[in-house]
C-alpha cells in the first residue's frame, strides 16, 4: 500500500517546465543541441563537450527541414495502380511527388502533391470540349448546339450542317448531332434532258458531215493526183519514144541496075 501511496503523490507533483532552446536547436533528455541541417540526421547529440554529429540521407529517404532526428524520413511512393505518377523526384532535401497519369486529373491534392487521380471526361460525339481540363481539374464537355455537329471524341468545336441548297444540291439525309447533312446533285429538268439530246444529235450531224467532208476532200485529192501521175507516165513514154526516132541509123539508097546501064553507054 505504500508503494501505491508513492506513486499516487509522484503523479500529483506539478510537471517542470520544459527546456526552452533556441531556434535551430533541439531539445533531448533536457538539453538544447544544435539542430542537422535539411538532407542530414543526427547520429550522436551534444555534449557538454561536443556539438551534435550528423550523417547525410541515403538512397530514398530525405529530411526537408533542420531537425533532430535520428532517422531520415523514406521516400513516398507514387501509386501505379491509382494511375499516378512521379512528377517530381525525391531528393535528400525533398520528398517526392506525384501527379495523374495522362487522361486523369488530380481529385485528392495536399499542397502540391496529389494523392488520388480520376479519369478526365471524354467529351463524346454530339459534344464539344467547352473548357479543357487541367492537373487539377475535369474536361468541361457541351452539347453541340442545333444545326451543328461532332462526329469524333473530344471535338474543339461543332461544325455546321451543309445547306445543300445553297450549295445547289439536294439534301437527301438531314443533319444530326453527331453527323452532317448528305447532300446528292438535283434531278435534270425534262427541258435540261430534251436540250442536252438535240446537242447530242446535232453533235453526231456535224461529226457525221465532217467525216464526209473529209473524205471527199481525200478522194478529190487522190483523183487529182491519180490523173498527175498518169499524165507524168504519158510524157516519160512520148520522150523517151521521140528520143528513140532521132537516133536511128539512116540507109543508103540502092541504085536501080537499069539506070546505070544507061548512063554508061
Amino acid at each position: 500500500m505504500l508503494w501505491i501511496f508513492v506513486i499516487f503523490l509522484i503523479t500529483q507533483l506539478p510537471p517542470s517546465e520544459a527546456v526552452k532552446c533556441y531556434p535551430g536547436e533541439y531539445e533531448i533528455n533536457g538539453e538544447c543541441c544544435p539542430m542537422c541541417s535539411a538532407g542530414t540526421r543526427v547520429v550522436k547529440h551534444c555534449r557538454e563537450s561536443s556539438s551534435t554529429t550528423c550523417m547525410p540521407c541515403v538512397d530514398d529517404t530525405y529530411t526537408e527541414h533542420p531537425n533532430g532526428l535520428t532517422e531520415c524520413m523514406r521516400c513516398k511512393l507514387c501509386d501505379a495502380g491509382a494511375r499516378l505518377i512521379i512528377k517530381e523526384k525525391c531528393s535528400y532535401t525533398k520528398n517526392t511527388m506525384c501527379g495523374c497519369d495522362l487522361g486523369y486529373f488530380c481529385r485528392h491534392i495536399a499542397g502540391l502533391d496529389c494523392e488520388m487521380c480520376r479519369p478526365s471526361t471524354i467529351c463524346l460525339p454530339g459534344s464539344m470540349m467547352k473548357e479543357p481540363g487541367t492537373e487539377f481539374h475535369d474536361n468541361v464537355c457541351e452539347v453541340c448546339p442545333d444545326g451543328t455537329f461532332s462526329a469524333t471524341n473530344m471535338s474543339r468545336t461543332c461544325q455546321s450542317w451543309t445547306k445543300c441548297e445553297e450549295e445547289g444540291m439536294t439534301e437527301l439525309k438531314a443533319g444530326t448531332a453527331t453527323s452532317n447533312a448528305v447532300c446528292v446533285q438535283r434531278s435534270l429538268s425534262v427541258t435540261a434532258i430534251a436540250l442536252i439530246i438535240v446537242l447530242a444529235v446535232l453533235s453526231v450531224f456535224a461529226g457525221t458531215a465532217f467525216f464526209l467532208w473529209r473524205r471527199k476532200k481525200r478522194e478529190t485529192a487522190q483523183a487529182i493526183g491519180d490523173e498527175l501521175r498518169e499524165e507524168v507516165v504519158k510524157n516519160l513514154i512520148w520522150t523517151r519514144k521521140k528520143g528513140s526516132d532521132t537516133n536511128l541509123p539512116v540507109q543508103e539508097t540502092t541504085k536501080n541496075p537499069s539506070t546505070s546501064a544507061l548512063h554508061s553507054t
